[in-house]
């Protein structure tokens, strides 16, 4: 995703620079760059926004999927040992309060 960013704003800068070619105007140019910064600026945003939402939805389907797999793990662990003591975790994987 950099490089396509980068390959981006490189192609950006080209076509300003081709568009004026053989003028005089260093106002219009620094404006167009500018511009151009501010695009890539809100992309890398949004991608940020975008990996933190799937990275936080993941996380949540994966304690769920964990609280519903817990029970039959559990039966099935106290089946070969009945005296088997608990991890103390909760049924979606994560530690007690007080384990901090």
């Amino acid at each position: 995703m950099m490089w396509l960013t980068l390959g981006y704003c490189a192609h950006a800068a080209a076509q300003a620079f081709i568009a004026y070619a053989g003028q005089s105007s260093y106002a219009d140019l620094s404006v167009r760059l500018l511009a151009n910064v501010s695009v890539v600026w809100e992309l890398s945003l949004t991608l940020s926004g975008i990996s933190v939402t799937l990275y936080v939805r993941e996380r949540r389907l994966h304690r769920n999927t964990r609280q519903r797999l817990t029970a039959r793990i559990t039966e099935l662990e106290l089946r070969i040992d009945p005296h088997r003591t608990s991890s103390q975790l909760t049924p979606r994987g994560e530690t007690r309060k007080g384990d901090e």
